[in-house]
């Protein structure tokens, strides 16, 4: 599910993609950002579902192989990653299939080139002989080895990060976050897990993180001016029209936590706006951040504290 440094970052981009194609459109910034968010779990669908289309590519081939004697390397004729049991249970959840279709996620049957070149990566690979030549099988050493072909030879390949610029330009900043929901969904499946307990149900973690990101983007969008007057005279050295786009974005979206979100602690807000600014900003951005939100928490910790 998204982690609110996630929700950040999506309203970060929304604010960003407004603020340069002026006028800002609450409204479709609103839209946009909750279509981002659905991306989200579509990227997460998808991932699910190449594991079933990889197996199936494989299995295909290797009974062409074998129904016209083709020449093929021993290792993708080996049929013992067709009958893998965790694969199996993904193939037979109702509830994927359900949401495949209810999101329409066909993009490998759209783009089987990269299913089959998937399919050649794990092939080739070191730790996929290694399954193939265990002495042990079942449930567990099929799922140690999913795992670790996913998290070793599949996740890190190019061709597959490839395809997701191209369907979704948007999914590369998805793409890290939802490889580490794609791995825990694996290692939570045991033998006995339901085929309908297996994915996620939902995109956010419970209410309140389905509204923070929409009513984070209102409080900056609403409040601009009430923003922009608190970092008067706290921006030494720099006017505010010399912030970098980005930078003024980061600040404003840091000074709503403070101002309209009092239950989420300053530092914890000071923390998550540095982190995004080390990712995204420049390489001067978080410590010039971290100074002006550092000043104005004070400050304003200090006014309730006079106000009680």
């Amino acid at each position: 599910m998204l982690t609110r440094r996630h929700l950040r970052v999506k309203v970060m981009q929304q604010l960003y993609a407004n603020t340069i194609s002026c006028p800002f459109d609450l409204e479709n910034a609103q839209q946009q950002l909750k279509l981002s968010n659905t991306g989200f779990f579509e990227l997460y669908l998808l991932m699910l579902n190449m594991f079933v289309e990889v197996q199936a590519c494989g299995r295909s081939l290797h009974k062409l192989a074998e129904t016209q004697y083709l020449k093929a390397d021993p290792n993708q004729l080996n049929p013992k990653f067709f009958s893998n049991l965790v694969i199996a249970k993904l193939s037979n959840s109702k509830i994927l299939k359900s949401k495949t279709a209810k999101f329409k996620i066909n993009y490998w049957k759209q783009h089987n080139e990269y299913v089959r070149l998937i399919w050649d990566q794990i092939a080739a690979s070191d730790r996929y002989a290694a399954y193939l030549s265990e002495n042990e099988t079942g449930f567990v050493s099929d799922k140690t080895a999913l795992i670790d072909l996913f998290t070793n030879v599949i996740a890190p390949y190019e061709r597959l990060h490839e395809l997701i610029e191209e369907v979704k330009p948007s999914w590369v900043d998805d793409f890290p976050l939802v490889n580490t929901i794609v791995r825990n969904t694996l290692l939570h499946i045991s033998e006995n897990t339901d085929p309908e307990d297996l994915i996620l149900k939902s995109i956010y973690k419970d209410a309140e993180d389905q509204t923070f990101a929409i009513d984070l983007l209102k409080s900056v969008a609403v409040h601009d001016e009430e923003l922009t007057a608190q970092l008067k005279g706290r921006t030494p050295n720099w006017e505010q029209d010399r912030i970098a786009v980005l930078d003024m974005i980061l600040l404003k979206l840091a000074i709503s936590e403070f101002l309209y979100f009092p239950s989420i602690p300053s530092k914890v807000t000071i923390n998550e706006y540095l982190e995004i600014a080390k990712e995204y900003a420049t390489p001067k951005s978080s410590t010039f951040i971290n100074g002006i939100l550092d000043v104005i928490s004070k400050d304003l910790e200090r006014n309730q504290s006079d106000h009680k």
